[in-house]
């Protein structure tokens, strides 16, 4: 009794065949020397659709890994943004959400001992609006002396909010950037300054008021 081959080795066969009876044409019509270009040619397809298959793969395991974190209560939420700042090197990190925070939920420093706050809203269906950014731009930075201020939701801003964040130095996570935060991409910057350059910064850039119309 014959074994039957494999529908895709069948495939696989008819199109060697096709690309095989392609070259010969190519070579008799044009001579032998098309035949780096069409290796050159095939090669750079191969490169290019591996990359967008990478790709893919890479955004369907983002897509997975967040939406872990619709299962978290608020306060399991504010733990695994504590385990993300860990993980990417951060020090004395530290959950400090709940009765009485302060408006910060959690606390930690970089390599450099510069200090960073964060506000997590777990806000899975609904947008965070501007008044809670505006409520964590006045306890980060004059409360707690952040030198890095980061607000996090596992939903999306609404445009005011995110504008209103922008404007104030605040690094604004969204789902999608939280997305690839948990997929290993780095969110911090690499070599945040150090806190004294940093509130010089601030403090000269208040003593400069952008005139209506300028970038900020």
């Amino acid at each position: 009794m014959t074994d039957r081959l494999p529908a895709w080795l069948g495939g696989v066969g008819l199109a060697s065949l096709f690309l095989l009876v392609l070259v010969l044409a190519l070579i008799k019509a044009l001579g032998w020397w098309t035949l780096p270009l069409f290796f050159l040619a095939v090669t750079t397809a191969a490169t290019v659709w591996s990359a967008l298959r990478a790709r893919r793969t890479h955004r369907i395991r983002q897509l997975t890994e967040v939406a872990v974190i619709d299962t978290m209560s608020p306060a399991g939420f504010e733990r695994h943004i504590a385990d993300l700042l860990t993980r990417d090197g951060c020090l004395r990190v530290q959950v400090v959400g709940g009765r009485g925070d302060g408006g910060v939920d959690v606390l930690a420093r970089t390599s450099r001992m510069a200090r960073i706050a964060v506000q997590c809203k777990h806000y899975p269906t609904r947008a965070v609006g501007p008044a809670a950014v505006r409520d964590f731009n006045g306890c980060a930075w004059s409360d707690h002396r952040a030198d890095i201020a980061l607000f996090v939701t596992s939903g999306r801003f609404t445009t005011a909010a995110l504008e209103f964040g922008q404007r104030h130095r605040i690094q604004m996570i969204d789902r999608v950037l939280l997305a690839r935060w948990m997929a290993g991409d780095r969110i911090l910057p690499r070599a945040a300054r150090t806190p004294a350059t940093t509130r010089r910064g601030r403090a000269s850039d208040s003593a400069t008021p952008t005139a209506p119309g300028e970038p900020s």
